[in-house]
């Protein structure tokens, strides 16, 4: 009995290990976010957010900490969150926003509302109120493979079409990675000290072994 105690308290600890703080690769600034899409070319989610709201707080809670759903979310997409602020702006379709007013240049009438958007920064989708894990997660699956192939959703989830993370290589000028450095949480410069696969390392040299151990790899060009 005693041994399956500890079996067990090791099997928990290996479960809170595998998700991270959402700061560590979660966004708050609007076009931050879509830059960071540009230069990595990965869809934007951007999630339209109120801190009294108990569906974005149960969202962050049991969807945006599951394992599953923040290795999909750091290798393939940007994340961020923003909320009704009238001290911060935007500038969408070459207009200047404060936050209040980019919630209702978007329509969002009630948060959570999450809108997708391509590398480019064009809206893709609107997704309204709260969403479980599962769904979330196919979703997710749904928009990474539906940038190479043209389908709806349903078609998608119907099929059960399986889809994986995969490992790319970015060579991007020093500019761009200083900007992804100062401001992309979930991107860093490899240090041996680093074992999370799912950081965007950069790297000073061509390293093929390294390009098979982190999904996301980037040289300066």
């Amino acid at each position: 009995m005693k041994k399956f105690m500890v079996l067990l308290i090791l099997m928990l600890t290996i479960i809170t290990y595998s998700a991270i703080k959402l700061e560590r690769f979660v966004v708050d600034d609007f076009n931050i976010a879509l830059k960071l899409g540009e230069i990595t070319d990965k869809n934007v989610i951007v999630m339209f957010s109120s801190k009294s709201c108990y569906y974005c707080k149960k969202f962050k809670s049991e969807v945006l900490t599951d394992d599953k759903v923040q290795e999909w979310l750091r290798t393939e997409f940007v994340f961020a969150e923003i909320y009704a602020e009238k001290d911060k702006k935007a500038m969408f379709k070459g207009k200047m926003l404060t936050y209040i007013e980019l919630f209702g240049a978007f329509g969002v009438r009630g948060t959570p509302t999450f809108f997708f958007f391509d590398s480019k920064g064009e809206p893709l989708a609107q997704l309204p109120g709260f969403v479980e894990k599962d769904t979330f997660l196919s979703i997710l699956k749904y928009f990474v493979y539906s940038r190479t192939n043209d389908i709806k959703y349903q078609d998608f989830v119907k099929k059960n079409i399986d889809v994986n993370i995969k490992n790319r290589v970015l060579k991007l000028d020093k500019e761009k990675i200083d900007y992804l450095l100062n401001n992309d949480p979930n991107t860093m410069e490899y240090n041996k000290n680093i074992k999370d696969e799912y950081i965007n390392v950069v790297l000073d040299k061509k390293d093929k072994k390294l390009e098979d151990e982190f999904y996301v790899v980037i040289y300066e060009k």
